[in-house]
């Protein structure tokens, strides 16, 4: 069977449609194929790849590629990750028996689709956007969640639509065995993804300088893999300019899946300490679950998505993001009684291997899709 997975807002090397979705699907006997409209790039493999820079093309051009570059591979399942590609594969399969598939793994509309709106007119544009993905959900023939909240709006307009949930675990080939060895007087921490308030990197910032006030004589390595968000770009470089010396920063760009879990793999502990407002509260960190395979205790916002989804107390501690005082006294007490954290170590270690791991969940993925084939 051909199978197309197509989106406008992701790269082709993805962690969840080439490493997991796409990996699996070709592991498996079907032929796939992957078309990005983020940057160039044309691979014949296994896994095809037949992307495009669609950065300055307005939307109906973009589809158009997209449609070009379907009618040349002939799937009969399109799986998308966003409204635009939806509409492409619906155009596409009018003249087509095709099966489209929503894989809806983000908000649309998100806050990053609205923060270019001046806010008197930002209602319009919610709306209007709103109405699109409506749309796509109803030209959709099935859907694929990454979490549970996404998946409530969809399954109460559309109860009779087929559905599988897919989360973000991760793959177990991925990890090899990542024994912890925290050291005394020295505090590995990592930041990944995107730079900003919003992110969290204030609420980090903050724990990190109180880690120096209360122990000066820790010496703190903080690998950074990411990029700064334009807006917020002199605020964060400026606070990370003016913490203590003890305090050392090593900055890495964004890295492909295998380079990034290797690159975090000597973190000691792991934080994220996004805001917690509307949006964060009802989004399930993709992260969390890489941060679970590396065996090493976590510290998140307190979000209720990470509630529905797994018991977090078991390897770690959900936190107001704000109180850097407690959240320091947390890390602290870590590093200070190495019991404490070799158990919670060793919890999160338990987890991944026997629930939070894609060869968990990958049957059910694999037999939606066999469904959808046939009906």
């Amino acid at each position: 069977m051909n199978i197309a997975i197509i989106t406008s807002s992701h790269f082709h090397y993805d962690d969840r449609i080439y490493y997991h979705m796409a990996n699996s699907l070709s592991e498996n006997g079907h032929k796939v194929e992957i078309i990005s409209s983020l940057s160039e790039m044309n691979v014949d493999a296994a896994i095809s790849i037949q992307s495009f820079d669609g950065n300055s093309l307005s939307k109906n051009k973009k589809i158009a590629v997209f449609i070009e570059r379907l009618t040349l591979f002939n799937p009969q399942i399109i799986i998308c990750s966003e409204p635009l590609t939806v509409l492409a594969a619906h155009k596409y399969s009018k003249k087509n028996n095709t099966k489209i598939i929503y894989d809806i793994t983000e908000w649309y509309p998100s806050k990053k689709n609205l923060v270019n709106y001046h806010p008197s007119i930002k209602w319009f544009h919610f709306l209007k956007f709103s109405a699109y993905n409506l749309h796509s959900y109803s030209i959709s023939d099935g859907f694929i969640f990454g979490e549970y909240y996404k998946s409530k709006i969809p399954k109460l307009l559309f109860p009779k639509k087929p559905y599988e949930y897919t989360s973000y675990y991760p793959d177990l080939r991925f990890f090899k065995e990542n024994k912890p060895q925290i050291t005394d007087h020295i505090l590995r921490l990592s930041y990944s993804g995107k730079i900003s308030i919003e992110k969290g990197f204030v609420n980090f910032i903050n724990v990190v300088k109180e880690l120096s006030e209360q122990n000066p004589n820790l010496n703190i390595y903080i690998k950074t893999i990411g990029w700064y968000d334009e807006k917020d770009d002199k605020i964060c470089k400026d606070l990370i300019y003016n913490l203590n010396k003890n305090i050392k920063f090593i900055f890495h760009k964004t890295k492909k899946l295998a380079d990034y879990i290797d690159l975090i793999s000597d973190t000691d502990i792991f934080m994220d300490l996004r805001n917690n407002d509307f949006e964060n509260t009802h989004c399930l960190p993709i992260k969390l679950f890489y941060y679970i395979a590396l065996e090493r205790p976590v510290i998140f916002s307190d979000l209720k998505a990470i509630r529905k989804e797994i018991d977090l107390n078991q390897f770690g501690y959900l936190v107001n993001p704000t109180d850097s005082k407690k959240i320091a006294d947390i890390i602290l007490n870590y590093h200070n009684h190495k019991n404490h954290y070799y158990q919670h170590c060793s919890k999160a270690h338990q987890l991944y291997k026997t629930n939070y791991n894609w060869q968990k969940i990958e049957p059910e993925f694999l037999k939606f899709m066999n469904q959808m084939a046939q009906q």
